[in-house]
Formats: structure tokens, sequence, C-alpha cells
């Protein structure tokens, strides 16, 4: 899962912040404001290590009060600048309208391979949408209508003509002073590394992240487990709970306890 700060106050954002939020969401970088001339401004690269994502907002800050920023964790599609945030969802000769995303999985089908969920959302349902009616975003009761469809994700869209964030699912996310933070889980500190051994004798190429069923040992984040939780503690887990669990899932690119929760929920509830 992702992160979107929007920064209300550029000079309060502190940097010890944006780099826990890179080594936790190190797959993509991107910022979205509109500058002191007014003018709509989108851009986003592939960082390599903290430094260039420190260089590369610091170029952009001075230009701006007041910007929206993402750091990218890789679920959907390949990782690359394409599937970096932000996006661009309405643009003619005098109005643009950008958007940021953040949680698990947008309900939109997959066609893509390389593709991400908010690309595909993107393309098949903003864009043919707002090139039809671009003030809609604009309209409340759309903006609740998107809030239940997407669950509890997150999206943030700035709109140049009345040059406004908008912010869907506000409540979903936390403010650190005038700071809005769309979720928390990357302040929490990353789970330590095992390493696992297979059964087969034979090692097949990798990197630190990947986890290969023909590999001989590899290195993997630790999983969180559900054995020490009662089935009734399972069903009084609350919204917060149940991200956190299903971040650390992702993290550790290991679903099985998610399946496991699933199973255990629907076997106690009648």
């Amino acid at each position: 899962m992702c992160l979107i700060i929007l920064a209300n106050d550029l000079k309060s954002l502190d940097y010890k912040d944006l780099e826990t939020a890179y080594n936790r969401n190190s797959q993509g970088f991107g910022v979205m404001y509109m500058n002191k001339e007014n003018k709509f401004i989108t851009d986003k690269f592939l960082p390599k290590n903290f430094n260039e994502v420190k260089n590369f907002f610091n170029v952009h800050k001075s230009q701006t009060d007041k910007m929206a920023i993402h750091f990218r964790f890789t679920t959907e599609g390949a990782t690359n600048k394409k599937n970096c945030h932000p996006f661009i969802s309405y643009q003619d000769d005098k109005r643009k309208i950008g958007f940021m995303h953040n949680g698990a999985r947008l309900p939109i089908p997959l066609i893509h391979k390389k593709c991400s969920d908010t690309w595909h959302f993107n393309q098949y349902y903003l864009k043919p949408l707002l090139s039809e009616n671009s003030n809609i975003i604009l309209n409340k009761d759309y903006q609740t209508e998107l809030e239940n469809h997407i669950d509890d994700d997150k999206l943030l869209f700035l709109d140049s003509q009345t040059s406004k964030f908008i912010i869907i699912n506000e409540t979903s996310g936390n403010y650190k002073g005038a700071n809005w933070f769309s979720n928390d889980y990357w302040n929490i500190s990353l789970a330590p590394k095992l390493s696992y051994r297979l059964d087969n004798d034979y090692l097949s190429n990798y990197d630190d992240n990947d986890f290969y069923s023909s590999g001989h040992l590899v290195e993997r984040s630790m999983t969180p487990q559900l054995d020490f939780l009662s089935d009734h503690e399972i069903l009084k887990m609350g919204k917060n709970e149940l991200y956190d669990f299903v971040d650390d899932c992702y993290y550790s690119e290991d679903m099985s306890p998610i399946y496991n929760l699933v199973d255990r929920y629907k076997r106690n509830v009648k």
C-alpha cells in the first residue's frame, strides 16, 4: 500500500518523516501542486535512494507553499514511472485534474498485466467520466458516492480551475499538525528479516525481496500470524487493525494469513 501526504504547511513537514515513508514505500515518488504562478505542476520518478527523493522534493518545494506527495508501494503492475503517481485524469487548454491513490486495490478490472489498478481506474473510469463532465469532481454528492465505491481507499485530486485539493475518504487518514497523511502504517517499524531454507538443493537467481519456490535460501519479511488470537478476538478486530494486518501481509509478500483470517471469520459469523 502507498502513502499520500497533503502538505498544507510545507515548512512544517519533517524530513525524517519523508525518509521513514521512503524506506517503507520506495517504488516511486511523485508530487502535484499549483506553483506560485498558479500553474498546475506534476512530476514523478523512480528514486534509487532517499537523497534523490530529498533533492527532487526540494526543487519543487521552492515553487509552492502547498503540495501533494506520493510514495508508491507496488501491489499491482510493474514498478516503473508509468505506474507512479500522480495521474492526469482530465486535461484541456484551460484545466487539468490530477489524482493520487492510496489503498490495497481499486474496484476496476485489470486488463493490462504491467499496469497498476490505479492506472486502470484512471484510464477506464475517471478519464471517460471527467471528459463528459469535469465539474462532477466538485460535486459533494458525487464525492460521497465515490467514497462508497472505493470503500476505505483514499484518493486525492487537484483541480487547476479552483486550485483546490479534494480528499476522498479524508477521515480514513490522519493529520499531523496541518499536514494530512493517508495512513499511519508507513511510520511503523519494519518487520525483521528472516531466512528460509527450502527443500530444493539448488539456488536460483533472486534478489533480497523475492521468494522463489526453487530457491535454497531466500530473504523475506516476517509475516503476521493469527495463531495467538482467539476466534472471538478476530471477530472484534477493528478497521485499523485489519488495515495494519493486510499491509504487513503485502509487505511480507505472503497472502496466506489473509486467507486464514477470512476462513476463520466466515466459520464464526452466522
